[in-house]
């Protein structure tokens, strides 16, 4: 089981990191995400080898780095969780997540947070993106796994649905991004909340009040030393690596930020 995960993990990863050195050129957060493939690729080779008894159970090293993600990720998910309660405190919220979410500790340890800061907002359910499966005799690009259809599935399924709070990647092609049906909806009633996807074309859509919040990693190099432990206060972690963006400050973190949106 855990071989299988192990494996799936490093295609995905893979893949991912193949998108990004392509995009690279056109969008200058193609590298910070490579970053976060490449995280996976370390965490799934880990994986596949604590499978194998290589390191007769789990290794030490490995479980570090695992852990010091889980603890940025974490904090990502207090940090916006609390901002939720703080602005739409009474509102209701689904919560999408990826598969597998249980044999995945730093999307788990990510989850729980979310759930626990988001009291005083009614989750009304944690949905899973359903994505086709893959495997190394079955690859699959990264535009073709996840899709707009998938997403507004469970859009049309929620009518009622103030966030969406979005704990995977989005769409990576843009014309699946465009199709998304939550850009339909009116944002005075009903928002995304981007947690873990690419915002970078997505500046216009934040300022509007489509997206009421969402966490873009910052493009400074310093901020992904894999060797830096990462703060025990959550707002620090955060703040190592991320920085807040609502419809209220947009334009301010643009301008303080080159390249994190497009132009």
């Amino acid at each position: 089981m855990y071989l299988v995960i192990g494996i799936a993990l490093m295609v995905v990863a893979l893949i991912g990191i193949i998108w990004c050195q392509k995009k690279q050129k056109t969008n200058p957060n193609a590298q910070a995400f490579a970053f976060v493939f490449l995280i996976l690729i370390i965490a799934g080779a880990g994986t596949v080898l604590w499978d194998q008894g290589i390191f007769g159970g789990e290794d030490k090293e490995m479980n570090k780095i695992i852990k010091n993600e889980t603890a940025y990720a974490a904090a990502r998910s207090e940090v916006i969780g609390k901002y939720l309660v703080g602005k739409y405190a009474g509102k209701k919220a689904v919560i999408i997540t990826e598969k597998d979410l249980e044999n995945n500790k730093i999307n788990k340890g990510a989850y729980d947070a979310m759930v626990k800061a988001l009291n005083g907002i009614e989750v009304e359910a944690t949905e899973v993106l359903n994505t086709p499966e893959t495997s190394p005799d079955n690859p699959m690009p990264m535009e073709s796994l996840i899709t707009a259809k998938l997403f507004n599935e469970i859009f049309n399924k929620y009518p009622n649905t103030n966030l969406f709070i979005i704990m995977t990647s989005l769409p990576f092609n843009t014309d699946e991004v465009q199709k998304l049906s939550i850009w339909k909806k009116d944002p005075k009633k009903t928002q995304a909340v981007i947690v873990n996807g690419e915002v970078y074309n997505l500046k216009r859509a934040i300022g509007a009040g489509y997206i009421a919040a969402t966490a873009v990693m910052k493009n400074d190099s310093a901020a992904y030393d894999p060797e830096r432990t990462a703060p025990s206060d959550p707002q620090k972690a955060f703040d190592v690596r991320y920085i807040l963006v609502t419809p209220e400050n947009v334009a301010d973190v643009a301008k303080k930020n080159a390249g994190i949106f497009a132009k």
